[in-house]
């Protein structure tokens, strides 16, 4: 029995977007054990947290690949809006390479400002990603639960971007506020977009 392309897309934007917000819960979580377990204020989140993160954030490459996908499928919003999805992959093919490098040679200080690898995180996440999401709000123009979901996306991308005043100023832990935007918010937001989907249809043609 053959699925329809619209339930084929309403099915993946359901499971990525439930899958983004269980793992994001998931990486918050480990990460403030991690944060709480620093034995000294401002050193670098230790093993097995660390270890943890990585793999967590890895996971999420397909879920949020999936998501910006399936939203874009459902044409909604204006053209620009197509671009969330390669500046998405992007984002995910940048921050891939680097936590898969960190998890195969094990250096566990790459995340010490300032290094490259932690110099091209950030340009994933507080860039790419940060401009994905802006521009995948628009894709949510209507009331009600669209209302919400555009909000909490612009709320993420905008803390995102604000992520770049750490290495601007040098004070990293002003970093924390990207990290706000996109392990926080929008998990929240992916878990209403795959609400969203199980509720969408595609607009009729006229």
């Amino acid at each position: 029995m053959q699925r329809s392309p619209a339930r084929i897309l309403r099915l993946m934007g359901m499971i990525s977007g439930y899958g983004v917000a269980g793992l994001g819960l998931l990486y918050a979580l480990v990460m403030a054990i991690g944060l709480i377990a620093l034995p000294v204020s401002g050193a670098p989140i230790g093993q097995p947290w660390f270890g943890m993160m990585e793999v967590l954030i890895l996971l999420l490459v397909p879920f949020l690949l999936g998501l910006a996908a399936a939203v874009r499928g459902t044409g909604q919003g204006p053209r620009f809006t197509r671009l969330a999805l390669p500046f998405m992959a992007a984002a995910l093919a940048l921050t891939s390479v680097v936590h898969l490098s960190i998890l195969m040679l094990g250096v566990e200080d790459s995340f010490a400002w300032p290094s490259l690898p932690y110099a091209l995180d950030i340009i994933a996440w507080d860039g790419f990603f940060a401009v994905a999401v802006l521009l995948m709000a628009p894709a949510f123009r209507g009331a009600g639960d669209e209302r919400t979901i555009r909000l909490l996306l612009i709320a993420s991308g905008g803390l995102a971007l604000l992520g770049w005043l750490g290495p601007i100023t040098g004070v990293m832990a002003l970093r924390m506020i990207g990290v706000l935007g996109y392990a926080i918010v929008f998990p929240l937001a992916a878990l209403l977009i795959a609400r969203w989907f199980s509720r969408w249809r595609p607009a009729a043609r006229t």
